[in-house]
């Protein structure tokens, strides 16, 4: 994946006769772009399969708006994120078209959600790693709005689901909301380590067999 986003920006910068930096810059791009095509294939192809197609994209509707402006844990590599989000995503897609969750239930459940939010947004967001950290506090500030609003918008939809007997949807957009918090917390980022490091031995124990 590495390799085919950087022989796109090399043919890229040729063409837009640019330097080494802005090379870089679209590797990092296409890479992201590669990333996000390939996972939404394998997603869509799965979610045929089991039939949760619309609970699937439910969930990564919020998952990726709280994502996007709450930041959060990261695996090391592309590879691994694809398979890892695309195990998520379909699992917790299928997950939320199998249980039915009553409507006190589910009201309970928004409202830790948003409990949670609120907390987690003025504590952490946006959240970063190692390699990309906002520390314009004018930046933070306005992913924290963004946040905020996002949150409004979840808690309206939501709501207006589960006033309309949908509850198999207001559960998956509830689902999202969760685990895309879980991830901008510690817990997340330790959670994530946790699974890098079960990848790191994996390959080092395929590498002593090969030996």
């Amino acid at each position: 994946m590495k390799n085919m986003s950087r022989r796109l920006a090399q043919e890229l910068g040729t063409l837009l006769n640019s330097d080494d930096n802005d090379i870089e810059i679209y590797s990092y791009s296409m890479e992201i772009l590669i990333l996000l095509l390939a996972t939404m294939v394998c997603v869509t192809f799965l979610a045929m399969l089991l039939g949760s197609m619309r609970t699937t994209f439910a969930f990564l509707a919020v998952f990726a708006v709280f994502r996007c402006f709450g930041g959060g844990a990261h695996l090391s590599s592309g590879k691994r994120c694809l398979f890892v989000s695309t195990v998520m995503l379909v699992a917790f897609g299928y997950l939320s078209c199998c249980i039915l969750i009553p409507k006190q239930i589910l009201i309970l459940l928004v409202t830790v959600t948003v409990l949670a939010s609120q907390y987690t947004i003025v504590k952490w967001v946006p959240a970063g790693t190692d390699k990309h950290q906002i520390t314009d506090n004018r930046l933070r500030f306005m992913q924290k709005i963004n946040m905020f609003v996002s949150l409004l918008i979840y808690i309206v939809v939501t709501f207006i689901l589960i006033t309309a007997g949908s509850f198999t949807y207001a559960f998956a957009l509830i689902l999202g909301a969760m685990v895309s918090l879980l991830l901008i917390t510690p817990l997340g980022y330790n959670i994530v380590a946790a699974i890098d490091n079960t990848f790191d031995n994996l390959v080092k124990k395929e590498v002593r067999n090969n030996v």
